[in-house]
């Protein structure tokens, strides 16, 4: 039963993570693309291939990294003793 409650709390805490994250990723985004206009404007982008799609494609990743840490927490929860 103990293992229950365990898995509940944790898959509450990343819901509440995913709350909180629907209101801070437009911040994230627009950062992501300002940061990624600059460098364009700035440097020699073409140095560095990737660099531009990284930037832009990192709130997609971010987005996921709560189900992914939530997914190994509740593995670990369920193959404890």
């Amino acid at each position: 039963m103990y293992k229950i409650f365990q898995v509940i709390i944790t898959v509450s805490i990343v819901l509440v993570v995913y709350l909180l994250m629907i209101v801070i990723m437009p911040v994230v985004v627009e950062m992501s693309l300002t940061a990624n206009a600059t460098m364009n404007a700035s440097s020699n982008m073409s140095q560095y291939p990737g660099a531009s799609e990284g930037l832009i494609a990192a709130p997609w990743i971010l987005w996921f990294v709560p189900a992914v840490i939530g997914m190994i927490v509740v593995f670990l929860i369920l193959r404890s003793d």
